[in-house]
């Protein structure tokens, strides 16, 4: 992230700068810590501008813009985008997400899932079912403030995590899903983790702390009309709203 080679260039008494950008090396590394190439800053900057109602972006020191049919399509997208059946509370703008996630937990209706980890796989990773879960409207919701791309990226791949892992044919991630309902709601029904769900009846629904759809940066529109028509080929129901 951008705040990491700040934070480098602050402790050198550096100033950030196209020249300091050059000669600041990136080290790319595999898992097992070895180097497997090597970049410098300035390759990875990555930044995107809205001008004259065009749509450029910048990506390793070269300018592009975007095709004007394809923001179009995009934005078309986006505006058609529904919203769930309930209704949640609104975000104050000033309380974090842990915060926001519990407030709405507490309304009657809802289960708070958030930070409740499921350890699943061979190397025992840690994943979260969702932030709020809906039993009366199957929903499951995913709430983030996404004031920039990275934010949406994160909540897109969480939606997409979970549906991979929900709806799966393998009751691996199920069977321990059902040990966080009995865990943290032991009185929920879980008799329904007991058999693989069916797409088409539940909901998965995207949760904008503060920031509607149409006011996110391009590449976030982007991931997300790519993950609902991902979803929606696959039967699920996709909504997104902001709070």
């Amino acid at each position: 992230m951008i705040g990491s080679w700040l934070s480098s260039l602050e402790e050198r008494g550096a100033n950030p700068s196209v020249h300091e950008a050059k000669n600041s090396p990136i080290h790319l590394l595999d898992d097992a810590g070895d180097e497997i190439r090597a970049c410098t800053a300035f390759d990875c900057f990555c930044y995107e501008l809205s001008l004259e109602g065009r749509q450029y972006v910048l990506s390793s020191g070269i300018w592009y813009e975007v095709v004007q049919d394809f923001v179009l399509r995009i934005n078309r997208s986006i505006k058609g985008l529904e919203k769930p059946r309930i209704s949640l509370l609104a975000w104050d703008r000033t309380e974090g997400e842990a915060d926001y996630n519990l407030r709405c937990g507490n309304k009657p209706g809802f289960l708070h899932f958030d930070v409740k980890n499921i350890r699943y796989g061979q190397k025992h990773s840690q994943f979260e079912f969702c932030d709020l879960f809906h039993p009366k409207t199957k929903t499951l919701l995913f709430a983030k403030i996404v004031s920039k791309s990275s934010g949406m990226s994160h909540l897109v791949e969480q939606v997409r995590r979970t549906s991979e892992l929900l709806f799966s044919t393998d009751s691996g991630y199920r069977k321990e899903l059902a040990k966080v309902f009995k865990k943290f709601h032991p009185n929920a029904d879980r008799e329904w983790l007991n058999n693989r769900p069916r797409n088409g009846d539940w909901s998965l629904c995207l949760v904008s702390l503060g920031r509607p759809a149409g006011d996110l940066p391009f590449f976030a529109k982007c991931s997300l009309v790519r993950l609902c028509r991902d979803l929606n080929e696959h039967g699920h129901s996709v909504y997104f709203v902001s709070v």
